[in-house]
């Protein structure tokens, strides 16, 4: 074959791989660094993840996704999800496949099937095993609409997805061994990638809206070895003990509802939490020059057809008609922030128009994704829209990952950032995506800090800078968010008179730091275990009396601390002292004040600060000293 017949294949590293028609993207990679090939679940082809045995047939850029990667993660989790439907359906012929999505924290399949018992998990399991050991093909084949009907015929959930998609194109389904789904892909090469994959139990999900029958939810997580998921279990085991949503029930922090899935229900300790986040917030904002705004909760469509949303995030809205008008409960700030601009002329003096809002946020969300308050319907974000001109945006991008790193310091997480780049559906000119991707690239490079770029998972209106935090046992997380946005500001038609005197259309960067309060407080609660650092417990100080005769003095010294700012309560004498110590460590209070008859006499408190046995005394003022500046310097530790 002849050079001109060649492919040019371009790589991460820049460097280029000429490969003839047909070479599948496995054996191009493999050529590219055999070392690493064991590693390749799947590809990126010109930014769309594909089929290790896909065949290239033009020229572009490839690169490998392995599980480390987001994109490959969710590659492996997807695939595991099939692997459960296979093992199910080959244990209860009769049962009808539904969906079964990656999720945050693995994967779930539905299942329209008689209720489960435990029997069938372990038949299901064991079937898995066997494929695993077989090694099956994840073999992908393109059929008509038609065909997809017969195949799917006996199916009424997959005869809906297949009536769904686009006229006159092919359906793309998978074979695994004996067993079909309908599916768009990409997955792993083979059931032997799949020997990480644990089975975590199953549940009953209520019918939907429209009626339909209850379904069994199988759930799992997926890794690429044994050695991988024992580390997970493992970590499982230490989690639970942290669990926040259990914590939250035990110091009375947060609860849910089944009326209102999704949505957390704060009680008062609860929101000392979140009005603690919003001042330490709201400091910085002071500091750096932002405003407060606040904007509708509900938007009717056009504004949404004007931002793009409608066409790119609908199916995630919340939807009321009002009036014949249809309306969209508004997921995101940045609609009302461009209107805020739009109010009135803007002039480049204004400039940088930093605008910030803490509003509450609908998101719907899949009912199968809710995990407690790190995937919730209702949510509140640190959020703001920085208005700037082209020669603003450097500066202010620096000036945020400084605040990230000042923020983070102060909770002790380790975080890193990913840099996502243009998706398949975009709006705007690709040339303007290309330099706003420079640009954060260019930023992140100069600040030396850890990132990793992934293709296509940008936002459709811009790039981001995405942040990531580690907890104590090392689970990362996704929380804030920068972005550069050159469209949703044209497309809203804002302008602003330059020095020249001409007319110019503002760039925006959207960004939260902490991200949604319910996350990052879910996050942060599993982090440090219910101990809060002091300035954030919503019981700062405990006060004991001994007996009753020291109540009086025990009040005493919850005004002083009160007076000075600080969280304080009084437990009542009921109970023995022991036990009311005990309570106040469970309760993971930083200070335990004990008031006994020589206490009073004396003008002192017995101290005994969290995670210590010991008790010392010291005066009433050395102690108010002691609480109020660890307080104010916001310390981790008591």
């Amino acid at each position: 074959m002849s050079d001109a017949a060649r492919l040019r294949v371009a790589l991460p590293d820049g460097s280029t791989l000429e490969v003839e028609p047909g070479t599948t993207a496995g054996t191009a990679l493999a050529a590219w660094q055999p070392a690493h090939a064991p590693e390749f679940l799947a590809a990126l082809w010109d930014g769309h993840p594909i089929d290790l045995a896909r065949s290239l047939e033009s020229d572009g850029h490839l690169a490998p996704l392995t599980f480390a990667d987001r994109q490959g993660r969710e590659i492996l989790e997807h695939s595991s999800a099939h692997l459960v439907a296979k093992g199910l359906t080959e244990t209860i012929p009769d049962a009808k496949p539904t969906h079964g999505p990656p999720t945050e924290d693995g994967f779930f399949y539905d299942f329209d099937v008689r209720p489960l018992t435990p029997e069938d998990l372990d038949s299901v399991r064991a079937r898995m095993a066997e494929a695993i050991r077989a090694r099956e093909t994840f073999r992908r084949r393109e059929v008509s609409k038609e065909e997809a009907r017969r195949i799917f015929a006996t199916n009424p959930y997959k005869l809906r997805y297949i009536a769904d998609a686009p006229e006159g194109e092919p359906v793309s389904i998978y074979d695994t061994g004996s067993f079909t789904d309908l599916c768009r892909g990409p997955h792993v090469p083979d059931t032997g990638w799949l020997a990480g994959i644990h089975v975590l139990g199953f549940s009953s999900i209520a019918p939907d809206s429209s009626g339909g029958p209850s379904l069994q939810r199988i759930r799992g997580i997926g890794f690429p070895t044994r050695r991988e998921l024992d580390a997970y279990l493992k970590l499982r085991s230490e989690a639970e003990a942290r669990d926040h949503r259990a914590i939250g029930t035990r110091q009375d922090l947060f609860f849910f509802v089944d009326e209102a899935p999704g949505c957390p229900v704060w009680m008062p300790r609860g929101m000392v939490l979140i009005r603690e986040l919003e001042r330490y917030v709201m400091e910085h904002l002071k500091d750096a020059g932002y405003v407060e705004i606040r904007t509708p909760l509900l938007f009717a469509r056009s504004i949404y057809e004007t931002s793009g949303h409608w066409d790119h995030y609908r199916e995630n809205m919340f939807l009321s008609v009002v009036d014949d008008r249809e309306f969209g409960w508004k997921p995101m700030n940045c609609p009302g922030s461009m209107l805020v601009f739009r109010a009135r002329a803007r002039s480049y003096r204004e400039l940088p128009m930093r605008l910030a809002e803490f509003a509450p946020l609908h998101r719907n969300e899949l009912s199968g994704t809710l995990s407690g308050l790190t995937r919730v319907r209702e949510m509140v974000q640190d959020d703001a829209h920085i208005f700037v001109t082209e020669e603003q945006v450097e500066s202010e991008i620096r000036v945020l990952l400084e605040w990230i790193r000042q923020a983070f310091t102060t909770f002790r997480l380790a975080w890193s950032y990913e840099l996502s780049t243009r998706p398949e559906k975009f709006l705007g000119d690709p040339v303007q995506w290309d330099r706003a991707e420079a640009i954060l690239g260019s930023l992140l490079k100069e600040s030396g800090v850890e990132y990793k770029v992934s293709p296509g998972e940008g936002a459709f209106y811009g790039p981001k800078i995405d942040i990531h935090i580690r907890d104590s046992l090392g689970r990362p997380w996704q929380t804030g968010t920068i972005q550069l946005d050159y469209q949703i500001p044209a497309r809203f038609g804002l302008q602003y008179q330059g020095p020249d005197g001409q007319l110019h259309t503002p760039i925006v960067i959207h960004r939260t730091i902490l991200g949604t309060w319910e996350r990052f407080l879910g996050v942060f609660i599993e982090h440090c275990a219910g101990r809060f650092p002091p300035w954030l417990a919503p019981v700062q100080v405990r006060v004991l009396p001994v007996t009753e005769p020291q109540a009086e003095g025990a009040r005493g010294l919850a005004e002083e601390l009160a007076a000075v700012g600080i969280r304080v309560e009084v437990a009542g004498t009921e109970d023995s002292l022991s036990k009311r110590v005990r309570a106040a460590e469970l309760d993971r209070v930083p200070y335990v004040a004990v008031i006994g008859e020589r206490e009073v006499s004396e003008g002192t408190v017995s101290v005994r600060i969290r995670g210590t046995k010991e008790s010392r005394s010291v005066s009433r003022a050395e102690f108010l000293t002691h609480v109020v500046d660890r307080v104010r310097r916001r310390e981790f530790d008591p």
